[in-house]
């Protein structure tokens, strides 16, 4: 009897310690959300920013859209309208000053593998190509450049988790363009909710150095993400701090990552090399 009642218990509890273990997808993180504010350095001066900022709704093709506002130094000092956002399932569009048109800002429905084609708005903001627009040109040239989704991994900054997205900038001939000449990791990094690590509409710039141009976002005067948390390295969980851990820095990790292995290509020290 007492066997036949613990069967009656395990099966009765199973199902709900198996949906307790299972670890569900964090909820989407809005892009335009109110009381946001994202704000980055101009030059080499902490008090040089230059600031972007939501400030209430307007209406285009009978649609909500959050309107984006910039600013220089501070915004007592004045704020002029830059573009209107808007999230559409996990994809971010935006639509320039005196425009119309609307462009895709982020997709962060993409896939590990994934492709999608880089495009310019003028000299307003970079941009995505979305289903089949044709390329944009830039300075009468076709702009042909693209980003291959590398990793998708989670982490932890300022108390919340967020969804990172490593890319790699890919030439039209599909070879990969970086940055490490000038400091940076070569990687395009995107975080949801977010934006870019070079910046809100730079998403396809390859991310600064630490405590480089983007320097903060802010929902409700919180900051939610910091320039150097673009950089945490823990990339066998994708969960800490770790940038001021030498060792961390220093070993290394196939793309899977699994630490430990040479394959080609890896990651060494956050960064990406070809064996």
């Amino acid at each position: 009897m007492m066997k036949t009642r613990l069967l009656l218990a395990y099966l009765l509890f199973a199902p709900c310690m198996a949906l307790h273990a299972q670890s569900p997808e964090l909820l989407y993180r809005p892009f335009a959300e109110d009381g946001k504010v994202w704000e980055s350095q101009v030059g080499g001066i902490k008090e040089n920013v230059y600031g972007n900022q939501i400030d209430g709704d307007t209406l285009i093709g009978g649609e909500t859209w959050k309107k984006v506002y910039n600013y220089v130094f501070m915004p007592e000092l004045g704020t002029s309208y830059y573009a209107a956002i808007r999230d559409v399932g996990k994809k971010v569009y935006a639509v320039a000053k005196g425009s119309s048109r609307p462009r895709l800002l982020y997709d962060f429905g993409l896939k590990e593998g994934d492709l999608v084609r880089c495009g310019v708005e003028g000299n307003a903001f970079g941009c995505l190509l979305d289903k089949d627009e044709p390329a944009d040109t830039l300075l009468g040239f076709p702009f042909v450049y693209c980003l291959r989704v590398e990793r998708i991994d989670t982490v932890l900054a300022r108390g919340l988790q967020h969804r990172r997205f490593t890319l790699t900038l890919l030439d039209k001939y599909k070879e990969p363009l970086g940055n490490e000449s000038e400091g940076g990791n070569g990687n395009v990094v995107w975080v949801e909710g977010v934006g870019s690590g070079a910046g809100p509409f730079s998403p396809w710039l390859p991310l600064p150095p630490a405590y480089g141009v983007f320097h903060s976002c802010d929902v409700n005067r919180t900051c939610i993400f910091g320039s150097p948390d673009f950089h945490l390295t823990d990339i066998e969980s994708g969960i800490g701090d770790t940038r001021n851990d030498v060792k961390k820095r220093e070993e290394t990790y196939d793309f899977t990552g699994r630490k430990g292995t040479r394959r080609t290509p890896y990651i060494k020290g956050g960064r990406k090399y070809m064996k």
